[in-house]
């Protein structure tokens, strides 16, 4: 049904106080980032599957507020709502649950006019609100019994924490050289955003459980830094700076501090251990590469040695754990099952896992110490956070620091530049 009076539409807002529901939105455009994007209509289904449509700002219907109740409210993707709710692709993944996505729904009719009218902005809006009601109540109703698995768990809280922590990732932007962006990505990103500013998109529903990120054609996470195209990401500021903050050997200082051994905080652990490798403490670029890969391979169970090195030998018993198994609980809390067993893909989920689980907290207290000044945090790429900031304000800076290292834990090296591809290593 299609809201079609004020009466109608405060009828639906006062069951949406007293009923459970489920909010789905269709966005104007089919290609901007939610930042920039614009609602055009929202589907809001109850547990008995009665569905009413409003419009927000399609002409086929009188237009109105996004609806809001205080009812407990479920949505496919909370990203994308404005209003608190339960996410509904959290659940399905908590629950190793397949979870339908709205493009799987839509009819031929409305493929057909997106290919057609491809270059068309705001296309949704063409598409009549009867379309798109029909298509969304079917998504809902879709939705229905994942709803009905949801349980109050702490690996919901978990999900919840960091799906509102990569949205406010998400919403900050990167500032673009759109000369640049252009010259080393295709016109599809280019169409994708509206101005100099570009944005990114994670999505947490991975098989480890660290976000991937994509958008518009851009992958975030592995991003090129020999090919000049980090050098389209500038700071937002005529006279800002772009300052990253990359992990010293993350992943294994976390499981030293897991397994409960001491790693010197002073010295690159690559740089020690390559003086073990090798027997000597005259250290070369190519060894120090080197010591990367041997370390890799020791890490991740492609070589048995353990150089008599405490850590090396904690991970191997450590690892044995996921020979003759086939699933693993991750640090997060949540359960994933690979099929065949094999001990490496299980141990090497734990440890991504676990980085996202350490380092959560951390995103979120950094967001939370400069949420009142110029300075942005808009890139986190695992072992790294990136920052635009307006000045160089290396208290602000040292303080963000402490938190990423957990008391020298965890050490952290800080570069800075103009661009993401120039970034050079300073001292706070």
């Amino acid at each position: 049904m299609v809201i079609n009076s004020y009466e109608q539409y405060n009828e639906l807002k006062s069951r949406m106080d007293r009923e459970m529901h489920i909010c789905t939105p269709i966005f104007r455009d089919l290609y901007y980032h939610v930042t920039e994007n614009e609602l055009l209509c929202v589907c809001v289904t109850f547990m008995n599957g009665e569905s009413f449509v409003v419009s927000i700002s399609h002409d086929d219907a009188p237009q109105f507020e996004m609806p809001i109740g205080i009812a407990t409210c479920f949505t496919a993707n909370s990203k994308v709502v404005s209003t608190p709710c339960i996410d509904i692709a959290a659940v399905a993944y908590i629950h190793q649950l397949n979870m339908p996505v709205v493009k799987d729904f839509v009819t031929s009719y409305v493929n057909d006019t997106h290919n057609t009218f491809y270059s068309m902005r705001n296309i949704n809006r063409i598409i009549p609100l009867e379309v798109w009601g029909n298509i969304l109540t079917n998504y809902n109703i879709e939705l229905l019994p994942i709803v009905n698995s949801y349980v109050p768990s702490k690996q919901y809280t978990y999900m919840h924490e960091l799906l509102g922590t990569l949205q406010s990732i998400e919403h900050e932007g990167l500032c673009v050289d759109r000369t640049l962006l252009s010259q080393h990505f295709s016109s599809d990103t280019l169409r994708t955003f509206k101005s100099d500013m570009v944005y990114t998109e994670y999505n947490p529903y991975t098989a480890t459980g660290r976000p991937s990120n994509r958008f518009g054609g851009i992958n975030f996470a592995a991003l090129n830094k020999s090919d000049g195209s980090r050098d389209s990401f500038i700071s937002r500021y005529p006279s800002g700076s772009l300052v990253q903050m990359d992990f010293e050997a993350y992943h294994l200082r976390l499981m030293a501090n897991e397994l409960g051994v001491t790693l010197p905080s002073e010295q690159s652990i690559h740089t020690e251990l390559a003086k073990i490798y090798f027997n000597t403490t005259d250290i070369t670029e190519e060894m120090y590469a080197e010591s990367k890969r041997k370390t890799f391979e020791v890490m991740y169970g492609m070589s048995r040695e353990t150089y008599n090195f405490e850590l090396f030998e904690k991970i191997h018993a450590h690892r044995k754990q996921y020979e003759y198994t086939n699933a693993i609980e991750l640090p997060s809390g949540i359960t994933v099952d690979v099929g065949t067993p094999n001990a490496s893909k299980l141990f090497n989920y734990y440890v991504q896992s676990l980085e996202m689980v350490r380092t959560l907290p951390k995103l979120t207290s950094v967001i939370e110490l400069i949420k009142n000044t110029t300075n942005h945090l808009v890139l986190y790429t695992y072992d790294s956070i990136l920052l635009d900031v307006e000045f160089m304000d290396n208290e602000l800076l040292q303080q963000i620091q402490n938190i990423l290292e957990e008391n020298k834990t965890f050490p952290v090296r800080v570069y800075s530049g103009s661009t993401y591809g120039n970034i050079k290593e300073i001292q706070l």
